[in-house]
């Protein structure tokens, strides 16, 4: 019997990663002067363990560096935009929240995700100890109210980023995602940030 059918991939997600290790030094150099303690943002301080987070105000900061890497971030942002929308245009780009943790020893930041922007992200500045845990890990979006073997295909285990200094990790708000248990001696430093894209403008490039 010879069956004939349409198959269409649909919903897809799309996560980003570069690369940029000389910036992560820079940051790293700046941000280890600064002293933190606990969770200085005051958000969600029952999902994280074993960690200090600066207050949600980082790329607002006037410092070179600081500038820089948000610019650099931006254009990261653009990219993925104009790949993902096959299209070239320049995009008006608002970090909504921008930090960094300081993760010690047995750290953890349990499932969450983001309200109120479109594109997320992970910039590691020091990755910690290797082979020590730390990744951080995406739950499939996609779930059903019901299980049987027509819905095996659908039980997809988390998808799992390992940290590296310099990496760049780029995501949509809505992907639920934790640091798993990280086990290393050393800290690791990881800026994060929330992004709203407020405007889209022809290329001049």
């Amino acid at each position: 019997m010879n069956t004939r059918y349409i198959k269409n991939t649909i919903f897809c997600t799309h996560i980003f990663q570069f690369k940029n290790e000389p910036l992560a030094r820079k940051l790293l150099d700046h941000i280890q002067n600064e002293r933190i303690e606990g969770i200085e943002s005051n958000v969600a301080p029952n999902l994280k363990q074993n960690l200090s987070e600066s207050k949600f105000d980082l790329f607002d900061r006037d410092h070179k560096i600081i500038q820089i890497t948000k610019n650099y971030i931006a254009s990261c942002i653009k990219e993925v935009l104009n790949d993902i929308q096959n299209e070239k245009f320049d995009y008006h780009i608002q970090f909504y929240e921008s930090w960094y943790h300081i993760c010690k020893p047995n750290s953890v930041h349990e499932v969450h995700n983001h309200a109120n922007c479109s594109w997320c992200g992970v910039f590691y500045l020091k990755s910690g100890d290797p082979d020590s845990g730390g990744k951080t890990m995406f739950n499939s979006p996609i779930s059903s109210n019901y299980g049987d073997f027509g819905t095996l295909h659908l039980n997809e285990e988390a998808i799992s980023v390992t940290a590296a200094d310099g990496k760049l990790l780029l995501f949509p708000s809505y992907l639920r995602h934790y640091q798993s248990l990280y086990v290393g001696t050393q800290d690791r430093v990881v800026v994060a940030f929330n992004s709203r894209i407020l405007g889209k403008y022809t290329s001049k490039s």
